[in-house]
């Protein structure tokens, strides 16, 4: 089929986000032709106001709802009652909101937004893994205060996939410095069994992240 180059530049878009290739993106466009003028509008208008509503916190890449100009999410603030001897690992914010859900877990979190691919320069996940290393390391601005701290806890809660492996033994070796260090006091684990080869967290049940949560080393 024909389209036009205002078609294929709105499906380039849709395919940006995570999982949808030409054939969804062509669904999502002829779904929203079948919208009426109001309804477009108001989608549009939802779209525009993302920025304004949502942000993601400079220290852990959390979503969280935007009242006022704040920078960091309510798990990562200064107030915050989360427990500072563990962060975990995960690739998107639907994983931890997963855990959440579990109430197995009541540390503090960083979101990678994806997993490494050996093929693919992700630039995102790159990133993100060295703002943990940064926030481990005491880098004014991205630290976790660790002063006169009991060991942290780095649980790396991937995906049990040839990418998520990869990732996390890119993490492993990207923090291999600070566990050398003695003043930083760290302790690297992964999930334990509960998850399944192939079994994405954002799909677990309750019961499997508790095994999985309980069982890490």
């Amino acid at each position: 089929m024909e389209h036009s180059e205002f078609f294929v530049r709105l499906r380039n878009l849709f395919e940006k986000l995570p999982g949808i290739g030409p054939r969804q993106a062509n669904r999502f466009i002829w779904a929203l032709l079948d919208f009426n003028e109001k309804e477009l509008k108001h989608f549009g208008e939802a779209v525009l106001e993302i920025s304004k509503r949502m942000r993601r916190c400079n220290v852990c890449f959390r979503v969280f709802p935007l009242q006022d100009s704040e920078t960091t999410c309510s798990f990562c603030a200064d107030a915050s009652k989360r427990d500072r001897d563990a962060i975990m690992v995960v690739e998107h914010d639907s994983d931890l909101l997963n855990v959440e859900k579990s109430c197995m877990y009541r540390g503090l979190y960083h979101v990678l937004g994806d997993v490494l691919d050996p093929l693919d320069e992700n630039k995102i996940v790159r990133e993100r893994i060295k703002a943990l290393y940064e926030r481990l390391a005491r880098v004014p601005g991205k630290r976790l205060d660790l002063k006169e701290r009991a060991t942290i806890e780095i649980i790396l809660a991937l995906s049990p996939t040839k990418m998520g492996e990869f990732t996390s033994e890119y993490i492993k070796k990207v923090l291999e410095p600070l566990l050398s260090n003695p003043t930083v006091k760290l302790k690297v684990t992964r999930l334990g069994r509960g998850l399944s080869t192939g079994v994405e967290l954002e799909y677990a049940d309750e019961l499997t992240l508790k095994q999985a949560i309980d069982n890490r080393k």
